[in-house]
């Protein structure tokens, strides 16, 4: 069954490797504009408890190389209980170079923190910025300029970690560089369906036609709702691959299992709301390959890893017990590896064809996104095997627990 279940996955990864190798290169609908064309930008941050990381985004913001007298900032603060707040009324207080405002209501959820500083822009064009997110000085200007389509609702910046310093925040900046890559081949496929907090440019007129975002406090990716709700309604999210955006990765265990069971329930909140996107022939490519594809895939991952650790350990347990009742069985089979005439004899040879061809061809998408992105491969090494090693476990156990919190209807968390 294993060995099956190996192949299948091998070849469907081969499979759209090969589909988006055809996409990897595309022309962008960015417009180069001149200063003076530059629209009017208003930036929502919508924080709660956020004293630790507030000031560095807001510096940020007031060193972007974007005409202050067409930037405004809005700060809109979900019934926060640190000092966010007082921070804020301080930078406001001692530095005027930028045009901040703040707003303050009880707690309600993101979307509703976003929706209230929504109500009070008028610019043509709104940028929604996490509060422990910074951006490059040239990356509003970058962004822009993509909404010279009309049918383009919503432009999102390349994402980046931000400042790594332990292991587990290096794997993320390699996760990172991979996920940068793949959003950008949907970006070229026309199936990117992602505004992610970090840094996103939105048409401000067609977000309040469409009812602002979901302030439902169930949906806890209200990035990923509007996305599928633009989608839904005829219009492109696109990738402005060369806007920066960072973002502080978690840097325990703890922190990111936390935070990628909120990405997965969301994930699974809101591919269900919009379940009637699937195999819908008005959708294109997007509802007849893309949703079936992302389903299909984390299907066979959970099942895939699922197998595979239960194999280990009864492969382990029967080894540990035989070494124990039976004499010598240790010593004679700890180091007790193939030749190269049995592995290349052995039955099983057809299974590993595919996945040492998978594993090449993943190697050169390696090296393409940090060719593509300017990033070091030389600092990649270790995340990248400890990343390949240790997160599809680590992912797979995530998936289950979304799943099976959801089922359960376990309250969700912002």
């Amino acid at each position: 069954m294993l060995e099956y279940l190996l192949v299948g996955v091998s070849f469907l990864g081969i499979w759209l490797t090969i589909i988006w190798l055809h996409f990897l290169v595309g022309d962008d609908v960015e417009k180069e504009l001149h200063t003076s064309d530059l629209p009017d930008l208003t930036v929502i941050v919508p924080v709660f408890n956020e004293e630790k990381t507030i000031l560095k985004t807001l510096v940020s913001l007031r060193d972007v190389d974007y005409p202050k007298d067409k930037l405004k900032v809005i700060v809109s603060d979900d019934g926060s209980s640190d000092r966010t707040m007082s921070i804020v009324k301080g930078f406001i207080q001692s530095d005027h170079s930028l045009d901040v405002s703040l707003i303050s209501d009880r707690n309600s959820g993101k979307g509703a923190a976003i929706n209230k500083a929504l109500d009070k822009v008028r610019s043509r064009l709104f940028v929604v910025m996490d509060a422990d997110s910074r951006v490059r000085p040239d990356a509003l200007k970058k962004a822009v300029g993509y909404f010279s389509d009309e049918h383009i609702g919503a432009v999102i910046s390349r994402v980046v970690v931000d400042s790594p310093k332990n292991l587990l925040q290096r794997m993320q900046h390699f996760e990172y560089i991979l996920a940068n890559l793949l959003r950008k081949v949907m970006h070229n496929f026309g199936t990117l369906a992602i505004t992610h907090g970090a840094f996103s440019v939105f048409r401000t007129s067609l977000i309040k036609k469409l009812g602002g975002f979901d302030s439902d406090r169930n949906n806890i990716t209200e990035d990923l709702e509007i996305a599928l709700r633009l989608k839904d309604n005829g219009f492109r999210v696109v990738m402005a691959h060369d806007a920066v955006g960072f973002t502080v990765a978690p840097s325990s265990v703890r922190k990111l299992w936390r935070q990628r069971i909120r990405w997965y329930r969301g994930y699974l909140f809101n591919h269900w709301k919009y379940r009637r996107l699937f195999f819908s022939s008005r959708q294109g490519i997007f509802g007849m390959f893309q949703l079936p594809v992302n389903v299909i895939a984390i299907t066979l991952s959970i099942a895939y890893f699922s197998l595979i650790s239960v194999n280990l350990i009864k492969s382990l347990f029967n080894f540990i017990s035989r070494s124990l009742t039976i004499p010598n069985y240790f010593a004679e089979n700890f180091l007790n590896l193939p030749s190269l005439r049995e592995l290349l004899l052995a039955k099983d040879f057809q299974v590993y064809v595919p996945i040492v061809f998978a594993f090449f061809l993943t190697v050169a998408l390696v090296v393409f996104a940090h060719k593509f992105f300017k990033e070091k491969i030389s600092k990649s090494i270790v995340p990248a095997i400890s990343y390949f090693i240790v997160m599809p476990y680590f992912t797979a156990g995530n998936w289950l627990d979304s799943v099976r919190k959801e089922l359960f209807r376990s309250k969700r968390k912002w």
